[in-house]
């Protein structure tokens, strides 16, 4: 019986901790799922897009989620198909988006 010994936790890097991916914001409240639908519909319209903004806060790199697809070349392209919608917003939701601003905290109460 092979028995393995628990790392403890695994060190993040800073980049990692400071760029949530677009599920984490998601998950976090700070995105909701129309957002998500604006920025598939938002690529799926125009294919040559290479970005796209949320709230003014991260932009989405198009161009960094079609390379990170596997099936992007044959899925992503295919406007109006599901498979393709599908392949598109499960990359999307792992994408990593640079932060364009800080948010600003709400007033203490």
């Amino acid at each position: 019986m092979l028995t393995t010994l628990d790392p403890g936790p695994v060190p993040m890097s800073a980049a990692v901790r400071r760029a949530p991916s677009i599920l984490d914001l998601l998950l976090q409240g700070d995105l909701l799922d129309g957002d998500i639908d604006a920025a598939v519909d938002a690529y799926l319209a125009d294919p040559t897009a290479e970005s796209y903004a949320l709230h003014a806060l991260y932009r989405i790199d198009f161009a960094e989620i079609a390379a990170a697809m596997r099936v992007s070349a044959r899925c992503a392209r295919d406007a109006g198909g599901r498979d393709g919608r599908q392949a598109l917003m499960c990359a999307l939701l792992l994408h990593r988006p640079r932060l364009l601003q800080l948010p600003v905290a709400a007033p203490p109460g």
